[in-house]
């Protein structure tokens, strides 16, 4: 950093050229510089933006406390908005990989609800279906199945085909794996297949198709479960070792 530049440009560039250890001091830096001129919409980007470089590094703990640092000045400024939105979502996703699957829910959730209210309706489609797998992972099932349906009711508003063939077979994993509701759940994962043959993603298509097969299996419902390969082998002659 020259003398003439401020800590937070100075911050970005090495960012931007990968050296996030030395961004995350200048951004501290920078937050500091802010608060004493009480800029305080100013601090909480330096806070977030030394987050999200200390979760670049897989530094999550340091991460989470920036990152709440910030969010918490936004709140306090009664600032919620897209900028908080996406602050949320990487809440969610350090506590996630620290496996504090209540907090990471909670903030995928705030993230959702501020992104729907701001009209951003397709990453608010991708926080709910995030926090309904964080409550799968503690489970939570009633609370997975209320956000997916949330995420799926949001898709199929807005003609979000690709979120909509997620969030279908993220449906089908909880009914089938979690709930015992196997029939259902090879119901959900053929919704999901035909999204992803419809989108060109032919190996998600595959995959849910042969989850479909295997959940009415699970179901005996055998005869279904023949017809289903037989369709697989004959899509994917490339992939016709799949028989029951």
């Amino acid at each position: 950093m020259t003398d003439s530049e401020d800590p937070f440009s100075a911050a970005e560039k090495m960012e931007k050229s990968g050296k996030y250890s030395d961004a995350v001091e200048l951004y501290l830096a920078a937050a500091k510089k802010f608060e004493e001129a009480n800029n305080l919409k100013k601090c909480s980007i330096a806070y977030a933006k030394a987050g999200l470089s200390l979760e670049l590094i897989q530094k999550n703990v340091e991460a989470l406390e920036y990152l709440l640092k910030a969010v918490t000045i936004l709140q306090n400024l009664n600032l919620e908005d897209e900028s908080s939105a996406f602050y949320y979502s990487h809440l969610g996703f350090n506590y996630f990989i620290l496996e504090n699957f209540e907090k990471a829910a909670e903030s995928y959730t705030t993230s959702a609800k501020i992104y729907e209210k701001d009209k951003s309706f397709k990453a608010a489609t991708e926080g709910y279906w995030r926090a309904g797998f964080s409550y799968k992972q503690q489970a939570d099932y009633a609370r997975a199945e209320s956000c997916y349906k949330k995420a799926l009711k949001l898709s199929e508003e807005f003609g979000y085909k690709y979120q909509q063939a997620i969030v279908f077979g993220l449906l089908g994993i909880l009914y089938g794996d979690a709930m015992n509701m196997h029939e259902e759940a090879a119901a959900l994962y053929l919704r999901s297949g035909e999204l992803f043959e419809e989108l060109g993603d032919m190996i998600e298509a595959r995959d849910k198709y042969i989850w479909a097969s295997q959940s009415y299996l699970s179901a005996g419902k055998v005869e279904a479960a023949e017809k289903l390969i037989a369709s697989i082998n004959r899509i994917f002659p490339e992939n016709n070792e799949y028989y029951i």
